[in-house]
């Protein structure tokens, strides 16, 4: 989440090839062929690079929608920009590495958000301000505990590695071995508790990919709650000049 969901591109769905990964050596407690399908997973909602339109729907006390254009690239730049509903037109959202940005179009003002504001919702979501800064790598972040069948798919559990910046003391994720096609995450503090499970449904092809059109992030304290993330148009891996990820390109 962290928003390994929205810094969203494809990664190519090729069948993971096991004879390959025989030689590496193990994840933590889990084959090495576990981490290359963790790995593949993991890049389903990322990539070189893409651009697209998508909704965000968030249920809390009321029901909040809105509808925004975004690019990203890589790992480490993220550009939101709303569309809808018009009182929050051209409210955006930038990520360059470790920074972040909020653009108030309003009062025409750019704002840093300190480490302090980290643990703040973005846009009025589930999503926090540190889940678009903490973005993870699973294999370099984390190592495996566990991996046992379900059906055709794998639940592999994970924990960070000592001293990995992140925020989750431990992952759960379902994937489907054929296609590397996540099926939920479950996020658990340090101490065990979970916290909440990001669901990724109506898999679709989506710019001659196969891509989950739709995540909702559910918090595990609030049942009644929810965000969903709904993508409606996407373009991957297409050239994106850097000076995109910008503060000129923030209020542009």
């Amino acid at each position: 989440m962290k928003l390994h969901i929205l810094a969203l591109s494809l990664f190519s769905l090729s069948p993971l090839v096991v004879s390959g990964s025989a030689q590496a050596k193990p994840w933590g407690k889990c084959p090495a062929a576990i981490r290359e399908l963790s790995d593949r997973a993991d890049r389903i909602t990322r990539g070189e690079s893409s651009t697209g339109v998508m909704s965000m729907k968030v249920f809390k006390r009321g029901t909040v929608s809105m509808r925004m254009e975004y690019w990203s690239k890589g790992r480490d730049k993220f550009l939101a920009k709303i569309m809808r509903p018009s009182r929050l037109r051209g409210m955006s959202t930038l990520k360059s590495g470790q920074n972040l940005w909020n653009y108030l179009p309003r009062m025409d003002r750019i704002v840093k958000l300190g480490s302090s504001m980290m643990g703040g919702s973005w846009m009025g979501s589930h999503f926090t301000n540190d889940d678009l800064v903490k973005e993870t790598d699973v294999r370099k972040h984390y190592t495996c505990e566990s991996v046992r069948k379900e059906g055709d798919a794998v639940i592999v559990v994970t924990r960070p590695r000592p001293n990995a910046p992140v925020v989750w003391g431990k992952l759960e994720t379902k994937i489907v071995e054929k296609t590397a096609m996540p099926v939920w995450v479950r996020f658990y503090d340090e101490r065990g508790t979970l916290k909440r499970t990001m669901r990724y449904e109506d898999v679709k092809e989506v710019g001659g990919r196969m891509m989950p059109t739709k995540m909702i992030l559910q918090p595990a304290d609030a049942p009644s709650e929810r965000t969903i993330v709904t993508f409606h148009r996407t373009r991957f891996d297409i050239p994106m000049a850097d000076s995109l990820f910008t503060l000129r390109g923030l209020k542009r």
